[in-house]
């Protein structure tokens, strides 16, 4: 008999659109490895109701952004005590707000930029006391895909920026912005998850924007990166640290920046990362030998696992 299988997507964060498409490659992908695959928008049908009916034996997420990935879905499959993929509830959320993260990695002495964390009533950029000169990148705390992210030059558009950010709806901070070259680092595994080769990222546009991340022929990924050995496994020890502190597991991908002198920089981890054709943690697990069925089978594995851990469930 087989195994039944739901996959979230969709959802109604700002990252939608990539979740849509991530959820059809997964579902495909799952078909062909055997399972009975139900594609479900929480969007658009009752969630909870079918969840409760047809008691799947995981539930792949591939919701990004909002509570598909930031602990909220997770706490709801743990109350129902449903396997799923990728990381628990704290570790979701703690990663999902990026300046709780960066403060957990300056704890645990894990380099990350200098930032500053606007107040809900300040609007003026001569009203903030940054300890950093320009440029610097403004973020919204609770978003991916790089939407709403500026990176600004001058004092005199600091304002505009910080508009943009609060546009998603999210808390803002500023960061220094590093001069470097940027990498991603894939994180595979529960109890003793590997690293997936390193890609050193180029967007044509010169920003690694969101039209570059998920539009084909935008940005070129580059495996093994075109920097010193020692560079890069510098990053890797660094970012399965990140991974580890944070409680991470199943998956992660996580930005960084590496300056001129070989030093990382952690920019943001992302526990559901993109699964497009154009996306990062498919093509870094390709550069590994793992085929993107593969791939997401591993996931599924990983989610049963980890709730055998919790619940007394079987193990794949």
């Amino acid at each position: 008999m087989k195994k039944r299988i739901i996959v979230l997507k969709g959802g109604d964060s700002p990252e939608r659109e990539i979740s849509l498409k991530s959820g059809e490659a997964v579902e495909q992908a799952l078909k062909t490895k055997g399972y009975k695959v139900l594609g479900v928008d929480p969007k658009k049908r009752d969630a909870l109701k079918l969840l409760l009916e047809e008691k799947p034996y995981c539930v792949f997420i591939a919701l990004h952004g909002g509570v598909g990935e930031d602990g909220t879905i997770q706490g709801f499959l743990e109350t129902l005590k449903i396997p799923y993929t990728g990381s628990p509830p704290l570790a979701s959320s703690l990663a999902m707000n990026k300046v709780l993260a960066k403060k957990i990695f300056c704890y645990h002495k894990l380099p990350s930029p200098k930032f500053y964390l606007i107040n809900e009533d300040e609007s003026e950029a001569e009203s903030l006391a940054l300890h950093f000169s320009y440029p610097v990148v403004v973020k919204p705390v609770n978003l991916g895909s790089t939407l709403g992210i500026s990176i600004v030059q001058r004092e005199k558009d600091l304002v505009r920026a910080i508009k943009k950010a609060r546009g998603f709806g999210s808390p803002v901070f500023i960061e220094k912005y590093i001069k470097g070259e940027e990498v991603t680092v894939s994180i595979l595994g529960n109890r003793e998850p590997v690293v997936l080769p390193t890609i050193q990222i180029k967007a044509k546009s010169g920003f690694y924007d969101y039209q570059a991340k998920y539009s084909p022929g935008a940005s070129t990924h580059i495996i093994p990166p075109n920097l010193p050995e020692k560079f890069v496994k510098r990053a890797e020890t660094i970012v399965l640290k990140a991974h580890q502190v944070l409680g991470c597991k199943g998956l992660s991908r996580t930005e960084i920046i590496i300056d001129q002198k070989g030093n990382p920089y952690l920019l943001d981890i992302n526990t559901i990362p993109g699964l497009t054709e154009t996306s990062l943690f498919p093509d870094s697990a390709r550069a590994a030998g793992i085929s993107f069925p593969s791939l997401c089978a591993k996931l599924i594995e990983l989610g049963v696992e980890e709730a055998g851990e919790k619940y007394g469930k079987k193990k794949l």
